[in-house]
């Protein structure tokens, strides 16, 4: 009965990006191009790890050129990257950051939505004026056209990573932005 009632789970496990699919609109451009997967881990660890101050930005090329091949890319590839990560760095928006009270980077949570245990990995939270600003950084290939309607796509995990936050933290969620790294634009949703 013991092993029985330890092997009983509340909640069954499952990953934002999984569960935000269930109202997810569809993508709004072809996946493909760019340097997919891995050009995308690759522009996440960089913003994981570079500094968010001005200087931090000058750390990039060369971060960039020694990380690639663990994410088998090429010399090319690893120049996108910085390029991407240079210009999320420069924007206003990280300036913000810069000035918040707290953030956390490449944040794990956890937490139950019905019977459910989401869990994932938000990009980037700060607090800002006693509430928290999301923002996830996307590396979608894609044009200042189909932004909006791409950020729509993304909608649903950037709520639910707010819900999850607002329930451990306490705080107000006043933003949920979806970052497009390759565009240098963050989209409010």
């Amino acid at each position: 009965e013991r092993i029985k009632a330890a092997g009983h789970r509340p909640f069954t496990p499952i990953s934002v990006t999984r569960a935000a699919m269930r109202s997810a609109p569809p993508a709004a451009f072809a996946a493909g191009g760019g340097g997919g997967r891995d050009f995308g881990s690759l522009v996440h660890k960089l913003l994981e790890w570079i500094p968010l101050e001005p200087a931090g930005a000058d750390a990039v090329p060369a971060a960039a050129r020694a990380l690639a091949p663990a994410y088998g890319l090429d010399e090319d590839g690893a120049r996108r990257a910085a390029e991407a990560v240079a210009s999320v760095l420069a924007l206003p928006l990280m300036e913000r950051a810069r000035q918040a009270a707290r953030v956390w980077r490449e944040l794990p949570v956890w937490f139950p939505e019905g019977s459910e245990l989401v869990e994932g990995s938000v990009d980037l939270v700060f607090e800002e004026n006693g509430a928290l600003v999301v923002v996830d950084y996307k590396t979608d290939h894609i044009t200042a056209e189909q932004a909006l309607l791409q950020a729509a796509h993304h909608a649903p995990q950037l709520q639910l990573y707010g819900r999850g936050l607002a329930q451990a933290t306490g705080l107000k969620v006043k933003e949920r932005l979806v970052l497009f790294t390759v565009l240098g634009q963050a989209v409010p949703v």
